[in-house]
């Protein structure tokens, strides 16, 4: 479980060069802050008051052809490459991957990684690793991780296998469940490179020396899955789940799924914007196809049952502002989870999952997903700043600096303009109590959480 306790988190998007300014033995005297960060009127935690702020909350932006290609877009942008393997800027389709990958190719990326592994890049002073005893990872611990990897198994030409995800999971990138712990104070696994929504088809390339874990492709991320997670197919089992258009999705923070009708028997949750085929709805609630793992591996389909009332929707959610403010007001409170850690949600995690709710699909990171972008020279006032941001579409923006990513959610009836995002950190008071926040919230841009002064890249989600 992620205690994020009282330390600074930030999330990072290439290289992360901020030291946490605050951690349980440094600052004795902290709380959590309050649910109305200062600055944030409590009517300002629903929905519905920024609904009403936007005239045109329920235009459409974009229709389902017009998604696909700006889908089809973030597929194919030129990124440059993140700083380790693992997290892909262009989210790929994994059953359209050729037949075929050299396996130099597999044998480069996995070598990548076991140089992080040892020479690891610094975060916040630190380069070592500590796993859940806070014992750090010495060399022979390392090298036990490497051994793991089974290298000399690589073939010169591998053949692609493919299957699907059948529980909520996460990509690792190491084949171990145990923790890689930047420090002994605050629990952020390094070795988490994100999760993945049960339904998401993968490529696998590559085995564990136990077989306990498979070197899949995934949409957002290439790494270490935990074998008992997915289930083998060939291409056209997998495409019958995949891509049914008749599908059920998760419009909830997490939907329980049942192996019977009556509803006695829980099977699984899937998490807001997983998607699972729907076989019918009536009174009664929803019937679907569950993909299982039967013991040998391979690809089992049961049928599961949604309750009526249940948070979902048929099909995708219209792309307007209403969606995306109702999604993210879905996850408002959300405790943070580095990179998914335990089932939780990072700050790019929240928001894509939320603009995925209405059909658009980003990769791991989504600061640059589209071509219209303001950029803001780092010399101008804050007040000069502020009058810019102001003339930017709110709602379907995020705003963005190496670090975080954050909706800019728009301006108040007050007159003041506000973000509302995932932050795995606090602030301190003006007494110099350090608050906690770690969780989905809003902030006024002038509030010390995250001012306006740090994000400089704002892209607006549309083609």
């Amino acid at each position: 479980m992620v205690k994020l306790k009282t330390a600074a988190i930030v999330f990072t998007i290439v290289l992360l060069t901020v030291r946490s300014a605050f951690t349980q033995g440094e600052n004795p005297k902290s709380r959590h802050a309050p649910n109305a960060l200062p600055g944030v009127e409590p009517e300002m935690l629903t929905p519905e008051y920024w609904i009403a702020l936007n005239d045109d909350a329920d235009k459409v932006i974009m229709r389902p052809a017009e998604i696909e290609r700006f889908n089809e877009h973030v597929r194919n942008k030129e990124h440059e490459k993140v700083s380790f393997e693992g997290p892909l800027h262009n989210p790929i389709l994994p059953l359209d991957l050729p037949d075929t990958l050299p396996g130099a190719e597999l044998n480069k990326w996995l070598r990548s990684n076991i140089n992080k592994l040892f020479s690891p890049d610094d975060m916040w002073g630190s380069h070592d690793f500590y796993d859940g005893r806070n014992a750090i990872y010495n060399d022979d611990m390392k090298q036990d991780l490497v051994d793991k990897m089974n290298m000399d198994g690589i073939p010169g030409t591998i053949t692609r296998r493919f299957g699907i995800i059948v529980k909520h999971t996460s990509v690792r990138q190491y084949p171990t469940h145990v923790p890689g712990y930047h420090n002994t104070e605050t629990e952020l696994d390094r070795f988490q490179i994100t999760d993945l929504c049960v339904g998401n088809p993968v490529a696998i390339l590559h085995a564990s020396v136990d077989g306990d874990f498979l070197y899949v492709e995934s949409p957002i991320a290439r790494g270490w899955v935990d074998a008992g997670d997915i289930a083998t197919a060939d291409r056209k089992a997998i495409r019958s789940l995949t891509d049914d258009t008749n599908f059920l999705m998760a419009t909830g923070d997490k939907v329980p799924v049942y192996g019977d009708p009556s509803y006695n028997n829980f099977a699984l949750y899937f998490y807001l914007s997983a998607t699972l085929p729907l076989i019918k709805n009536d009174s009664s609630g929803y019937t679907v196809k569950l993909p299982c793992r039967l013991p040998d591996g391979s690809l089992d389909i049961k049928t599961g049952y949604v309750k009526s009332d249940a948070d979902v929707h048929i099909g995708y959610l219209p792309y307007t502002k209403r969606s995306i403010i109702t999604q993210m007001f879905r996850m408002l409170n959300t405790p943070y989870g580095w990179h998914g850690q335990d089932n939780k949600r990072d700050c790019v995690g929240t928001l894509r999952v939320a603009f995925r709710c209405c059909g658009l699909v980003t990769g791991r990171y989504m600061s640059d997903a589209s071509t219209h972008q303001v950029r803001f020279d780092k010399k101008l006032s804050i007040e000069e700043k502020m009058a810019e941001v102001a003339k930017i579409e709110p709602v379907i923006t995020t705003a963005s600096a190496p670090g975080h990513i954050v909706l800019y959610l728009g301006k108040g009836h007050n007159g003041m303009l506000y973000f509302m995002h995932q932050g795995g950190w606090g602030y301190e008071d003006d007494d110099g109590t350090h608050l906690i926040v770690n969780r989905v919230s809003i902030n006024a841009v002038t509030h010390k959480w995250y001012h306006i002064s740090t994000p400089n890249v704002f892209t607006t989600m549309k083609n």
